[in-house]
């Protein structure tokens, strides 16, 4: 019995913070086909995978239980389930001169980019598509397609990552002033497309070799490298979900809840008493 009391808190403790398991989660989009794709970013293991719309997938955002995708050849979001992969509709971005790459969100609405041969990132309206401002990254050019809001931030790479060899990522603000140039370099670990914030550092994809590669948000410094197991090539754009970053959540934030704090609260009362019943039967 004192070891069932163990596990039933371990269990209750995991229930009241299951919906931050989230944020150990990084979702991928494939050009192929295109696929979505999730991952254990700690182990690489494949979790789950749908087909999104369109035929050259681009972007990916994840944020809660719904993630968004764009493609190369449209200015088409969609939207879709997390779980189930069910198309949920989506909206085109008003007045993009035709498709476009990578994006983010920044907790309202979404950071994308042009992929029509300017270097341009537009900020639009999430569900109505109207571009609310249209900036001009200066390390960038034409086809570039990695692009991450964070912290009240932009980092975009500077060409196609498809093209193969080292790419650099530099911070604007997000009135498209340039911050830091080359902030991540990826010369001598691969090429590098989309990229994803988890809250802490940035995971970059590897194009052409099914795997993402880590740097530290602190100083953009390469930290490693994780394989995306039975990963599809050609992932464009990696996303961590959004409502489990303090920099971007809005709703449902990462911290426990009333209803949480009160099964935290039962849990840790079991563990004290099966504490006091393990010293008593000593």
């Amino acid at each position: 019995m004192k070891h069932s009391n163990a596990r039933w808190t371990l269990t209750a403790l995991a229930m009241a913070f299951a919906g931050l398991a989230q944020a150990g989660v990084l979702y991928t989009n494939n050009a192929a086909l295109p696929l979505v794709q999730s991952f254990d970013s700690t182990t690489g293991a494949q979790l789950f995978s749908f087909t999104a719309s369109g035929s050259n997938g681009r972007g990916v955002v994840t944020v809660g239980d719904v993630v968004y995708t764009t493609d190369a050849s449209t200015p088409f979001i969609g939207k879709f389930d997390r779980l189930t992969g069910a198309a949920l509709g989506g909206f085109n971005v008003v007045g993009a001169p035709g498709g476009i790459s990578t994006i983010s969100f920044d907790g309202d609405n979404f950071w994308t980019s042009d992929y029509t041969g300017a270097n341009k990132a537009y900020y639009v309206q999430n569900g109505t598509g109207i571009v609310l401002k249209t900036v001009t990254l200066a390390n960038s050019i034409g086809f570039y397609d990695g692009l991450e809001y964070f912290k009240g931030k932009l980092i975009a790479n500077r060409f196609d990552g498809g093209l193969g060899g080292g790419n650099q990522y530099s911070v604007y603000d997000t009135d498209g002033n340039l911050l830091q140039a080359s902030f991540i370099d990826t010369t001598g670990h691969g090429n590098g497309t989309g990229i994803a914030f988890d809250g802490t550092n940035f995971y970059v994809s590897d194009v052409l070799n099914g795997r993402a590669t880590i740097w530290s948000g602190l100083d953009g410094s390469f930290l490693g490298a994780l394989t995306l197991a039975g990963s599809a090539n050609l992932v464009e754009d990696l996303s961590f979900d959004f409502e489990s970053r303090d920099d971007t959540c809005r709703v449902d934030c990462p911290v426990p809840e009333p209803g949480s704090l009160g099964l935290l609260g039962i849990a840790l009362a079991g563990w004290v008493g099966a504490r006091r019943k393990a010293k008593q039967a000593l």
